[in-house]
């Protein structure tokens, strides 16, 4: 029996103390590089090229709608775009787009002044012409989305049929005057310049200028404000050779409704040189000692003066911040018409009422899958962002019950006496029980249109499209709405019982589905992956720990003690932050610490980890100058999610723990901290919430709202941030040389500036708590555990910190216990009495302490009962193989303590003694012949004896198709060839150059390299012929390294691939990254081709049937 821990504040932890690292004093002295700031070339066409192409009358060649890439024109080892306009009739047009930035939109401010547009160019004939310029796209625009300015190429150059370089300058080609818009062009423009035949190669298409880095707003803060008895600081931050103060500059803080000096101090030195996020000198200018409330800004003589700000009360400042961001999730709903007076500026119609949705595999199968909340930009709704998001709205709501009422954010259910928080969550709920599929338990992962624009074809997807995989519920959505949904039971047992109820068993279908399926079931691929998990080990671990805490089965205690040290690579990562919608590792372990009864070693294990995880986000704020937990450079897709995630679990880890007072101080430091950088205290102070700011973000990436004709999008939406991978990285085409200020505040652009319903619902969290601290009433202990045998029944003492507050009842459920007789008080003590815990039935009791003020408290008390000893079973795993030659029978040992074993079911049906099984003595003999009718996957046989809990036996039975002899080639190219990438991407041919079939389950292929710094990696098939989810790939390291080589992946196949017929082939597209994007050097990997771009026999990739070699020759 596993050792039960009653009081978690028991457990001892070592907290480190942490200190700021002390401010420089000394003057700023030149450390940039030459050149630090130069605009990067910026590069439209070098070898590949997205846009669109057409013509009406031309005869324009096009390859899939675009012009087409010649790889016979060659140029400086660059191939070219054709054009290729053979046909012409009068009139007649053509018009070639090629895209700048992907369909986003790109701001060529920087480059317009002084800027060119270079490129080769090189006619069939001679004496060619054409209209050359861009177009930009412009959202809510009274002249039009799109404007279009135009030169002719004649004006320029002479074409002729030798390459040319050209050079022209912006100016001409982006004509402001004629209205277009330089910060948001998204194509070049190709146009037909009368009506003459034409056939040109255009090669290495950039645009180039001799100017610097556009700088930004020298001082930067919190342009919401700060609490009266919180730290108070702005950066003044430039590049150096334009930054004109010095450590020792006055500066003042002014009162921005009298404009007299409130405060004064100087600027003191933080960096001198901010090399990786911004490229700029940083100071600091401390005003913490300025407690006067009112609205202010900063000022430096020779600056810009800051956006103004407040000072006041916590609660004053982030209260009606708080009401905005979680009113998000209304603006948010689908199946709702949004309308006054819920809102008056941003009414509309519901465009997807989804009461009748077709599958994708099977449209005559039409589902009600209304309501629900929009994820992002686009109308789509997936299962596990939401579960994301609503974890995180449960644990603000948990962790800080006073923070959330009835009548709050002013929604249709606000005045139904249940906090509004809880109605919102609920809309998401209700939509997410009708993606679980009844028959399974399974979810599908999506709704979603094929077009978002023009709002075409919606489905539930649930099948791919480039292989056969149909009717696909994934095992990362099942697994996180499972996890979710238990605590959703929690959160409504005592609001509705029967909603409650129904959440809590649509969760445990879903673990049925789970356990059926092992293996990860990823997300349909139609083209795109959105939400794809790679492994979805931390999502079981979180539906496994919410189900122990909603239950109390020993089943999901069971799974999580055999899998929770499988989370400790997260903790111990240097770069990553805290769980997210793929990763829910952290968001497992705060799920099972609120059980009734968690293990100690899970405990132990984990106070260990989460310590480790914690000072090393500490050791990242007090390294910061821009007082932030991102790493140099770490930059990615919604980092700003991160920034709020990371306190947030600092938060609700620590008080699980029952470390958050030794650690209270510098929570509040970064938990502010990271919302002054949200708020406009980054490098480029831009406030990333909507409407909260002089300069905040106003364009998010929205499909819904650039389309409405209304101006900007609602308050209290929070976009993504700064990504260094926001366009092509390998050719340099990012927004900015340094990875915080990759950002660009437009309507298309979804790499830095969309908004999800998950990254909202952390700063839900972390703006509640900024509010300040409650004067809520606390017990000690919150769970304990109770034993109804006789001899080991005792009374359990609770001990009230009151704060100013009285006890004024305790409920199980909707009953209130007897003073005196259920409990007597004595202080501040409540002594629960054992006749009262006796009368209770085995599992957690929930009893809720209710005081005059504030909000309640619970105790969880796990009842059981000891005299009755359990019968035991060994194994409770076991596997079967249906082949003839490899079934064996199961024996199973029986431990009864004094219990009889009364009979075995499989599901409902029995199995017969003497036939299914035989029993002599304590072993249990489950007959092959039994085993071998059973389907392949997990038959779970219950033992049921005569006292106690029943026991199970998971038997796993698979059907190992017997290998075949044959040979095999292996053929490749790699693409691309340089000699530095951030991923290996080897395009690989199998054959079967023998005369019978080979199953190719059997078959394993080895692409040799070196690792060229150790970090954790990713593996991705993104085609093949057998389908993408039926190829499988890991990465081994090998003991010594050998020729070229240190590590190698092992690609292999599932069942699901079948076989390969003799003579057949086929293809494998296949692509290798470091989780942080950090390059291989390819050139001298021992699987290399560097100069092949069509198959061929290639001996470096070793192919293996059945273990054995049969291609190609190892490295030594």
């Amino acid at each position: 029996m596993r050792k039960k821990v009653s009081v978690f504040l028991a457990l001892t932890m070592f907290v480190t103390i942490f200190f700021s690292n002390p401010i420089k004093t000394n003057a700023a002295t030149p450390e940039a590089p030459a050149g630090w700031r130069d605009l990067l070339d910026y590069q439209i066409f070098s070898n590949i090229s997205d846009g669109w192409a057409g013509d009406s009358g031309f005869g324009l060649e096009t390859e899939n709608s675009k012009l087409p890439i010649d790889s016979t024109a060659m140029y400086n080892g660059l191939p070219s775009l054709l054009l290729n306009a053979k046909t012409p009739t009068s009139p007649s047009w053509y018009n070639a787009l090629i895209t700048v930035a992907g369909w986003k939109a790109y701001d060529f401010t920087s480059y317009h002044p002084n800027g060119f547009l270079e490129f080769n160019i090189k006619g069939n004939a001679g004496g060619e012409s054409f209209l050359l310029g861009f177009k930009d796209r412009v959202f809510e625009r009274a002249a039009g989305n799109e404007i279009t300015t135009t030169v002719n190429i004649n004006n320029y150059v002479s074409i002729t049929t030798s390459w040319t370089h050209v050079k022209i300058p912006l100016k001409d080609l982006i004509q402001v005057s004629q209205g277009i818009d330089v910060s948001s062009i998204d194509a070049l423009s190709i146009k037909n310049n009368g009506f003459q035949p034409l056939k040109v190669w255009l090669n290495d298409i950039r645009v180039t200028s001799p100017d610097k880095e556009k700088e930004y707003a020298p001082i930067k803060v919190n342009q919401l404000g700060y609490p009266v008895d919180g730290v108070k600081q702005a950066l003044v931050t430039g590049f150096e050779d334009v930054l004109t103060v010095d450590a020792g500059t006055p500066f003042n803080v002014i009162n921005a409704t009298n404009n007299s000096t409130a405060y004064s101090g100087t600027l003191v030195l933080t960096k001198n040189y901010d090399a990786i996020d911004s490229g700029e000198r940083i100071f600091t200018a401390d005003f913490t000692n300025l407690t006067i409330p009112g609205k202010y800004y900063v000022s430096v003589q020779g600056l810009q003066n800051s956006p103004k700000f407040t000072i006041s009360e916590a609660n004053e400042i982030y209260e009606p911040f708080l009401n905005d961001v979680t009113r998000y999730f209304y603006y948010q709903r689908t199946g709702i018409n949004i309308t006054s007076p819920y809102t008056q500026n941003y009414q509309r119609t519901d465009f997807t009422p989804d009461t009748a949705v077709p599958l994708m595999s099977n449209p005559s199968i039409k589902k009600d899958v209304s309501k629900g909340w929009y994820d992002a930009g686009d109308k789509g709704k997936y299962v596990n962002a939401g579960a994301k998001a609503l974890s995180d709205l449960f644990w603000a709501y948990e962790m800080m019950p006073e923070k959330f009422t009835d009548n709050q954010f002013n929604i249709p259910e606000s005045g139904n006496g249940i906090p509004d928080i809880l109605d919102e969550a609920r809309w998401e709920l209700e939509w997410m029980l009708k993606m679980q599929d009844a028959a399974t338990g399974g979810f599908y992962a999506r709704v979603t249109f094929q077009d978002d624009d023009n709002m075409v074809d919606r489905e539930i997807i649930d099948k791919d499209t480039v292989s056969s995989r149909t009717d696909i519920k994934t095992t990362a959505d099942t697994a996180t709405a499972a996890g979710v949904l238990a605590h959703a039971y929690l959160m409504y047992q005592n609001i509705d019982p029967a909603f409650a109820q129904s959440c809590l068993d649509a969760a445990i279908d879903a673990w049925g589905y789970l356990e059926a399926h092992p293996e990860n079931i990823r997300t349909p691929n139609t083209g795109r992956w959105p939400y794809d998990v790679t492994d979805d080990a931390s999502n079981r671990l979180w539906a496994a720990g919410s189900l122990y805490r909603s239950t109390g089965d020993a089943e999901y205690n069971d799974y999580f003690l055999a899998n929770y040290t499988d989370m400790g690579i997260f903790f111990e990562d240097t770069l990553d932050f805290a769980s997210g919608w793929a990763n829910t590792w952290n968001t497992g372990f705060f799920s099972y610490l609120k059980a009734a009864n968690p293990d100690s070693g899970v405990l132990s294990w984990y106070s260990n980890k989460f310590q480790q995880w914690f000072n090393d986000k500490v050791s990242r704020y007090n390294d910061s100058p821009w007082k932030s937990i991102i790493k140099d450079g770490n930059y990615y897709w919604g980092i700003t999610m991160q920034v709020a995630d990371t306190p947030m679990e600092m938060i609700i880890g620590t008080k699980l723990l029952g470390t958050f007072e030794s650690n209270r101080a510098i929570i509040n430091e970064i938990n502010n901290s990271q919302l002054d950088w949200i708020l406009g205290q980054n490098p480029v102070g831009v406030s990333f919430v909507s409407g909260y700011g002089d300069n905040s973000v106003k364009y998010p990436f929205s499909i819904m709202y650039r389309t409405d004709g209304l101006p900007g999008v609602p308050k209290g939406y929070l976009v993504g941030g700064p990504n260094k991978y926001s366009n092509d990285i390998t050719v340099g085409n990012q927004i900015s040389r340094f990875a915080a200020k990759n950002y660009t505040d437009n309507f298309q652009e979804w790499t830095t500036n969309e908004h999800t319903v998950y990254w909202n619902s952390g700063l839900v969290f972390i703006a509640a708590f900024a509010t300040g601290n409650s004067s809520n009433s606390t017990i000690n202990p919150t769970t304990a555990a109770f034993d109804k045998k006789t001899a080991n029944q005792a009374d359990i003492p609770v001990t009230l910190t009151l704060n100013g507050n009285t006890l004024t009842d305790i409920k199980n459920g909707t009953t209130s216990l007897v003073v005196d007789t259920d409990y007597t008080v004595s202080g501040n003590t409540v002594t629960l009495h054992k006749s009262y815990l006796a009368q209770q039935p085995i599992g957690t009791v929930n009893l809720t302490f209710l005081f005059n003020a504030g909000s309640s408290a619970t105790l969880s008390v796990a009842v059981n009962d000891s005299s009755v000893i359990n019968s035991t079973i060994s194994p409770t795993t076991a596997a079967f193989d249906k082949q003839p030659a490899n079934q064996t029978d199961i024996p199973v040992t029986l431990t009864l303590n004094d219990n009889t074993l009364i009979g075995i079911n499989n599901g409902t049906t029995a199995l017969v003694a003497g036939t299914d099984y035989t029993v002599s003595g304590t072993t249990v003999t489950i007959q092959k012949a039994y085993l071998a009718a059973q389907p392949v996957g997990t038959t779970t046989l219950t033992f049921n004896f005569s006292a106690g809990v029943s026991a199970n036996l998971e038997v796993s039975v698979v059907d190992t198709p017997t290998a075949e002899s044959g040979s095999i080639k292996v053929q490749q190219y790699n693409s691309p060839v340089t000699a530095t990438s951030n991923s290996l991407s080897p395009r690989i041919k199998l054959k079967n150059t023998g005369t019978t079939a080979i199953n190719l389950s059997d078959v394993k292929l080895h692409y040799y390299y070196t690792i060229d710094g150790e970090k954790d990696q990713n593996f991705w098939c993104d085609w093949s012929t057998v389908g993408s989810s039926n190829v499988t790939g890991d990465f081994v390291k090998l003991p010594a390294p050998l020729t070229g080589s240190d590590h190698y992946l092992e690609i292999g196949f599932t069942s699901g691939a079948g076989s390969l017929a003799a003579g057949a082939s086929i293809e494998l597209q296949i692509r290798v990254n470091k989780t942080d994007w950090t390059n291989y050097t390819q050139t001298g990997d021992y699987s290399f081709d560097p100069t092949d771009s069509t198959y061929i026999d290639w001996s470096h990739t070793t192919g293996y049937i059945a273990g054995a070699l049969q291609w190609g020759t190892e490295p030594q």
